[in-house]
């Protein structure tokens, strides 16, 4: 081996360890966030930036850009998407066998994002369009991201079974 291959050999080395600790350094800023509180508040500042810092691995997808989430606020399936140029979304979902059990995740989770907004957020509740569901909107003056829960029945011919949804991005 020349001189000018061990330089770059080397040389290369030095820079793809230094992106690699910068990529350590930056996942290790994100501190593990349990408190629903606390996540509810991390994700409504992520909005800002389309949730840059807690997208991990890219979906492929055909009409949109998706990517897996750092921190899921229930479960462990929650994505953020984009369609186009839009502004991003935050999603989850959970799976319910009864309506009873759907009912409960969704009168909890209303109580919780009311509870973590305070005053200042207004709740809104009203039918689905698409569907026998519904959902709660949490809105305020003071901020352009909106939160929202929805459940929604999952048509089935042998059981009944119910979805909900979380979604934290904008309200339009």
């Amino acid at each position: 081996m020349n001189n000018f291959t061990k330089i770059a050999l080397i040389l290369s080395s030095t820079l793809l360890s230094a992106c690699v600790n910068q990529n350590t350094v930056a996942q290790k800023q994100l501190v593990p966030v349990t408190n629903p509180c606390a996540k509810i508040s991390m994700l409504i500042k992520a909005y800002d930036d389309g949730f840059e810092q807690i997208k991990t691995t890219k979906v492929k997808a055909r009409a949109s850009n998706t990517w897996k989430a750092k921190y899921n606020i229930i479960g462990e399936n929650c994505h953020i998407w984009t369609l186009g140029n839009s502004q991003a979304t935050y999603s989850c979902n959970v799976t319910a066998d009864n309506k009873v059990t759907a009912e409960t995740y969704y009168k909890n989770a209303q109580q919780t994002i009311q509870q973590c907004l305070g005053e200042k957020w207004q709740m809104t509740e009203q039918p689905r369009k698409a569907d026998n569901g519904r959902k709660s909107t949490f809105t305020t003056s003071d901020s352009q991201v909106s939160l929202s829960t929805h459940i929604v029945p999952l048509d089935s011919m042998f059981s009944e079974k119910w979805t909900i949804y979380y979604y934290i991005g904008n309200p339009n």
